[in-house]
């Protein structure tokens, strides 16, 4: 027979076993309740977020959308659900989306991001700020992607409205310019010739006074020092090699380099002279203009190379010194208004530039712009 003791201690324990249980019981149902409720309140995130989002797998397929996503791309919820990224994404936007996106699944990055265009169900490109995530599971690998995608539609047609503005303001500044480098050289160029002529009579008619002859004689070399003067600055508003071709005004800025700095500038433009029309002419001479200008005030060179070549497409053009260089990251005299003036410029004809450098490595500067018009000469 079991003693009391043991009765007594049996009773005990299953009740405290009970107590357990049920208070095991009450914090599993707190627990599930509150995970409800965070499950609810997530839910109600993604779904009424202002911005577009959705959750897509390995392959790109939604899998989970929200109204903002549909909304932006004009495609009904379940329309969306059962295309891939890569039915709305620009073609031109494609390859950086797929190299981004790849290093997510490989575990390369945590976050992507990227400026990209979407094609909506009605056939119109719409900007967005995509920001990609990877979702993981418990072994750390990638079960999905989530997207979260911004309209920046506005502000990308304010920005290429600006550029517009920009560029038009710029050709109306070359236009002007134009026009007063002939006048200076038509009109002022023709009245300093004419008082070249009038110093040279008074030489020879008072070549019998030594005073008035010394007098003519620093007049000229005034005049000399104008007419000089006149020159400089009707080729910096507009050289007159320009209406040579570009490749004669590119000869006269090397020439002009090497003269002033005394630093050595090798051009190089194939075996073909290139003919452009006037503005994209413009828009390379001024880049080489700038270019070489920054050189003699910031890079300690002692050389500069000049390649210039057309192919069907576009125009490529290389402007590379043995200088000083500076870290690109790094705020530099070299990357200011005037390295901006260029990009507009260059921009502004659908191309593009890039610029390279290092601490002691020199600087090259690349441009890209397509030509639609240039046939080589």
């Amino acid at each position: 027979m079991s003693s009391p003791l043991s009765i007594t201690l049996a009773f005990g324990l299953g009740a405290l076993t009970s107590a357990a249980l049920l208070a095991a019981l009450i914090i599993l149902l707190r627990t599930r309740k509150a995970w409800r409720k965070d499950r609810d309140l997530l839910r109600c995130v993604f779904d009424e977020s202002a911005v577009g989002m959705a959750v897509a797998s390995p392959s790109g397929h939604y899998i989970r959308v929200n109204r903002a996503m549909c909304e932006f791309v004009g495609y009904p919820e379940a329309e969306l659900l059962g295309m891939s990224y890569l039915d709305i994404t620009h073609p031109d936007d494609l390859d950086e989306n797929l190299q981004g996106r790849g290093r997510i699944l490989q575990g390369e990055l945590q976050r992507f991001q990227q400026e990209k265009r979407y094609i909506r169900k009605d056939g119109q490109v719409i900007w967005a700020l995509m920001v990609v995530s990877p979702v993981l599971d418990a072994d750390g690998r990638v079960t999905s992607t989530v997207g979260q995608m911004l309209n920046i539609d506005y502000q990308k047609k304010v920005e290429h409205d600006l550029r517009t503005l920009s560029g038009h303001q710029k050709t109306i500044v070359e236009d002007e310019r134009t026009r007063i480098a002939r006048e200076i050289h038509d009109d002022l160029g023709q009245r300093l010739t004419a008082l070249k002529l009038d110093i040279s009579l008074l030489r020879l008619g008072f070549g019998h006074n030594p005073e008035l002859l010394r007098l003519a004689e620093s007049m000229g070399r005034l005049l000399d020092d104008t007419m000089e003067t006149v020159r400089r600055i009707s080729s910096n508003l507009r050289p007159a090699a320009l209406d040579l071709g570009l490749v004669a005004a590119l000869e006269w800025l090397a020439e002009d380099l090497e003269l002033r700095s005394g630093i050595c500038c090798r051009l190089d433009t194939g075996d073909e002279d290139i003919a452009l029309d006037e503005n994209r002419a413009t828009v390379v001479f001024r880049v080489v203009q700038e270019s070489l200008t920054n050189v003699v005030r910031h890079a300690e060179a002692s050389e500069v190379r000049i390649a210039l070549r057309s192919a069907e497409t576009h125009l490529s053009l290389q402007i590379q010194d043995n200088g000083r260089g500076f870290n690109p990251k790094a705020p530099s005299p070299c990357r200011g208004f005037g390295l901006l003036s260029m990009e507009e410029r260059v921009r502004a004809l659908g191309g593009h530039l890039r610029l390279e450098s290092a601490p002691g490595a020199g600087v090259s500067l690349s441009i890209f712009i397509p030509l639609p018009d240039a046939v080589p000469a």
